[in-house]
């Protein structure tokens, strides 16, 4: 058995002085199975609004019970254009403080919101890079916060010999929006080194279990749509389209998604053979779903707050959606599914 809240990437817990005040009794802790994995997937984040606050609380209750190794936080991490620098006081109004209670890392990706000039445009690359600079500073306000790089992998169980799962961050940014004006962004050219990145990962990667995770989802039934076809555009969301396509499909028991502020879960569709898509971006808004026709859907709720929560043991993997009440912040276990591996 292992104790939850394992840190990684040189993750150091706070240390404590002493004080006269009583001490408050100890919180019970959770234990899952050695070689499983339990974390959470929660997107569109960062306003450092009363509403992150609850989705937050409700989170931590949630892990209290069932156990958390860590959580993928699936862009949108800082409203409405991003951070400006290192040392942007938003990195502690828009996630440090908003997750003081929670004690586990969480892995981040990048995007829309996190490389905006106005609002969620995209078009400045240049500031995504802050967001992985804060990763390496050393006099930030916790360890919580991993980026390494722009996009990325890592294994789970954290720190294990034997890991189950490897994860790949992705930047679907420059490949899902108009493309940047700074030619390190440009779409064919940041395709090609994202492509081969990924192609070296994959090739290296022993675990059985292969997830992905970004900001921008494959397909999706809420307000952008799939990709390729992004807010009713013709060919908006291509290059991303293509990426997926050729990089994750057939290769790929699943993608985690934001960028569409509801929950869902997609069950794999003809042109992406195995993929399972689950969109969880309603960790601090919410909005109605478009078309709940456009995708099949084994589970769909708009127009509410709420994250999921992933178990991973032997070749089969739990997820459970719950929702959260925006005023009272009381959360529900909306849905459950479960997925086997063949």
């Amino acid at each position: 058995m292992k104790k939850l809240a394992l840190m990684a990437l040189a993750v150091h817990l706070p240390a404590y002085g002493m004080s006269w005040f009583p001490e408050e009794p100890e919180e019970p802790v959770v234990e899952v199975p050695e070689g499983a994995v339990s974390f959470i997937a929660i997107g569109d984040t960062g306003t450092g609004e009363d509403k992150q606050y609850k989705v937050a609380a409700a989170m931590k209750a949630v892990c209290d019970e069932l156990g958390c190794d860590f959580a993928l936080g699936l862009g949108d991490n800082i409203y409405e254009t991003g951070v400006d620098s290192v040392d942007d006081v938003q990195f502690i109004d828009k996630f440090e403080k908003p997750y003081a209670d929670v004690d586990f890392p969480f892995y981040m990706t990048l995007g829309n919101h996190d490389n905006g000039w106005f609002s969620g445009d995209g078009l400045d690359n240049d500031k995504g890079e802050f967001q992985v600079d804060y990763h390496y500073a050393e006099d930030r306000m916790s360890d919580k916060w991993n980026m390494p790089a722009r996009y990325y992998s890592f294994t789970a169980p954290l720190e294990s010999e034997a890991p189950l799962v490897t994860f790949f961050s992705l930047d679907s940014n420059p490949l899902a929006a108009v493309s940047d004006p700074d030619p390190k962004y440009r779409q064919f050219k940041y395709y090609r080194v994202q492509e081969e990145w990924i192609e070296a990962e994959k090739e290296s990667a022993t675990t059985p279990w292969k997830i992905a995770f970004s900001h921008h989802p494959y397909i999706s039934n809420g307000r952008h749509g799939n990709a390729g076809w992004y807010d009713g555009v013709p060919a908006f969301g291509y290059a991303f389209y293509d990426f997926v396509g050729d990089n994750l499909c057939g290769d790929f028991d699943l993608m985690i998604s934001g960028h569409d502020h509801d929950l869902q879960i997609l069950p794999p569709v003809e042109r992406c053979d195995g993929m399972t898509q689950i969109v969880s971006g309603a960790g601090a808004k919410q909005r109605p779903l478009d078309d709940v026709n456009r995708n099949p859907a084994e589970f769909q709720q708009g127009d509410v707050l709420g994250f999921m929560h992933l178990y991973i043991e032997g070749n089969q993997l739990t997820v459970r959606v719950y929702t959260v009440d925006e005023v009272t912040g009381e959360h529900t276990l909306a849905h459950s599914y479960q997925l086997t591996r063949d």
